[in-house]
This record gives structure tokens, sequence and C-alpha cells, in this order.
């Protein structure tokens, strides 16, 4: 199962917005706690996309769960939160649900060959 998303850095903040994400071993932390085997990351000119892919039996964990559980999950999210265009408040898991939720593409096709 693949589950993509993308948002935008605030004008003015894309490099602090890059540095935050470009970071490989968050990436492989986030996935395993996620449940994930695979976590890729596009970064170009404030605009983030990444890919997450879960075992088809899977029901991946959310960030809000997971920074509910470890300190370092919610100070990255404190940290990013106010640096995204219509961002969330990382203190409010109802506001990263939504947010989430706008952000998060639906599978079209998963083409396997």
């Amino acid at each position: 199962m693949l589950i993509a998303f993308s948002f935008r850095a605030k004008a003015g903040m894309e490099s602090e917005f890059e540095r935050l994400l470009n970071d490989p071993a968050a990436g492989r932390f986030s996935a395993q706690k996620m449940g994930a085997t695979r976590n890729t990351l596009f970064l170009r000119e404030g605009t983030m996309i990444r890919v997450l892919e879960f075992p088809d039996s899977a029901k991946p964990r959310s960030l809000a769960e997971i920074a509910e559980e470890d300190p370092r999950v919610k100070d990255f999210l404190r940290a990013i939160g106010p640096l995204i265009e219509d961002g969330f408040d990382p203190d409010d898991p109802e506001s990263l649900q939504a947010f989430n939720r706008r952000v998060t593409f639906p599978l079209t096709y998963d083409v396997r060959l």
C-alpha cells in the first residue's frame, strides 16, 4: 500500500523547511514508527512530496499518535508546523488530522509488473 502527500513551505521559510525535512535518519525512524517499509522524499524549492510504502495488510499509525508517545516527534512537529503553508497546530491532534486529510493524495492506481 502506498500513501503520498505533499505540502509547501511558507514564503521565506524554504531553507529551514528543507533543512528539517532532509534527514534520512529521521525519515527511517518515522517510517519504522508508522509501520512503513519505505519512506521516499522529493524536495525542491520549498515543496515536499513524500511517498510511504506499507505492507498490504498494515494499518499505518498517524504522526499525532506517535507524537503522543515520543517527544522527538512532537518536537519535530512543533518545529515544522509553523513553516508550512496552511499548516497545523502540533498540540491539537484534530488540527494535525485535518492537515493530513488536506495534503494526502488518493491512490489512483498502482501498476506492478
